[in-house]
């Protein structure tokens, strides 16, 4: 081989040599340092807080990579690869609060970034973490996320009047969520039994949701109760009392207890209210099943 082009050959090694050394001992030294959330639950948005370290003694920009930072109700997940959330916004779904081009620039020393988490279902999701600079990893770490369950409870409690010669009772009822995380679809069950007989004499189901921290009233209709029980002492008023759907005719001497049964996943919870009450206390509250 010529002299000329050994030379050639090792000039060409040389740069790539320097060249190599030059990226990767001079980029940028930069640690997630720390990673944490405030307590959020499901279908409400989130944040992870998380603290980069510029070790180096200039700005560097870098992206940050996030993994299952979006989980749906079917369990899909979703990542913001490259994806930097302005904290400016209030909705995480928002595109115009993203940003798909610019890098984050930090600082010499600890910077403090938030990215936005979302999550359909009660659970536990390892988010990770990835800081990446012109396609270099920089460091990595995973957080878990806990969404809690929602916490359900139910409460009934009703309102009587005289009209005519009928004790007309109107209930309320309402679906109490303690929990974080919202709940939808809860089936709700009315069973309405005659204690005098011992029969079933009425039975009614509907869904329900309820969000976090929040309680629903459990109507058909706003400004309406959830049902009414007729106690007539001699002919009934025959009033349909519409548009409600859960009507109860008795006559004197009956006595009916009404259970509502409310159902999300495994989670049961009911409350019974009597009607006439043995002391008219006009309340019932939930019992765990």
């Amino acid at each position: 081989m010529k002299k000329s082009a050994l030379i050639s050959i090792s000039v060409v090694l040389l740069v790539l040599i320097l060249g190599g050394s030059w990226y990767y001992g001079n980029g940028a030294d930069v640690k997630i340092v720390d990673m944490h959330a405030s307590p959020f639950g499901a279908g409400d948005p989130g944040k992870l807080n998380i603290t980069l370290q510029n070790n180096g003694l200039k700005s560097v920009d870098v992206w940050l990579e996030i993994e299952n930072a979006f989980v749906d109700e079917n369990g899909t997940s979703y990542s913001t690869s490259r994806l930097i959330i302005s904290d400016n916004s209030t909705n995480p779904w928002d595109e115009g609060s993203v940003s798909l081009q610019k890098p984050i620039k930090l600082v010499h020393g600890n910077n403090s970034v938030s990215v936005w988490l979302g999550y359909k279902l009660p659970g536990e999701y390892p988010v990770k973490v990835r800081v990446v600079q012109n396609g270099r990893l920089l460091d990595e770490d995973t957080y878990l996320v806990n969404i809690p369950l929602p916490e359900l409870h139910l409460k009934l409690e009703d309102e009587m009047e005289h009209i005519n010669t009928s004790d007309v009772y109107r209930v309320y009822g309402y679906l109490l969520n303690y929990g974080l995380s919202s709940a939808d679809k809860v089936s709700t069950n009315l069973t309405v039994t005659n204690e005098r007989t011992g029969k079933i004499v009425f039975t009614s189901s509907e869904f329900y949701s309820v969000g976090g921290q929040d309680k629903s009233a459990l109507r058909a209709w706003p400004g309406y109760p959830y049902a009414i029980v007729e106690i007539a002492h001699g002919k009934p008023s025959g009033d349909l009392y519409k548009p409600i759907p859960n009507v109860i005719v008795g006559e004197n001497g009956d006595r009916f207890l009404l259970n509502v049964t409310s159902r999300w996943q495994d989670q049961v919870t009911s409350a019974e209210l009597h009607i006439p009450a043995q002391e008219e206390a006009g309340e019932a509250y939930d019992k765990k099943i």
